[in-house]
């Protein structure tokens, strides 16, 4: 996993060469509409926005297709890291929607506030959208990039 700040993405052209297509497309949209899939060459992106979960009704998960750039563009939100293997299965991976479910602990947690972004790659455990004493108010942009693993 990698935390960092949006306007250093671009530092990750080289591990992520499809990342540009994804910004470009991003700074495009004018006006985003929620739930809404928007293409790129190497992926695509959509936006979310709501209010956070309670941390233990949140669930830690991984995809196997993409790699997982969220970009916090207002308010805030909670991040727990975990490798897999210290976590135990809860739902089967469902290959149509690229993910699979795991509990476990956590037990590396971050607030992610505005202008934060992190990238979570196949085998990494996560679990967002989350707090831990009051509900919070969130909006990002969820980037799936192609994942060739080999």
């Amino acid at each position: 996993m990698i935390i960092d700040t949006f306007d250093r993405l671009e530092q990750y052209e080289k591990l992520l060469p499809k990342l540009p297509n994804a910004l470009a497309a991003m700074a495009q949209i004018e006006e985003p509409l929620l739930g809404q899939r928007y293409l790129f060459d190497g992926g695509f992106l959509f936006f979310q926005e709501g209010e956070t979960k309670p941390s233990q009704t949140a669930q830690f998960e991984a995809h196997r297709k993409y790699v997982d750039v969220q970009l916090v563009l207002s308010g805030n939100e909670y991040l727990a890291w975990s490798k897999l293997e210290d976590l135990t299965e809860s739902t089967a991976y469902d290959q149509e929607k690229d993910v699979q479910k795991f509990s476990g602990a956590e037990q590396h947690v971050l607030k992610m506030t505005k202008g934060s972004a992190y990238i979570c790659f196949p085998w990494d455990g996560h679990k967002a959208v989350f707090h831990i004493e009051r509900p919070l108010n969130f909006r990002k942009a969820v980037i799936k990039l192609d994942f060739d693993g080999n």
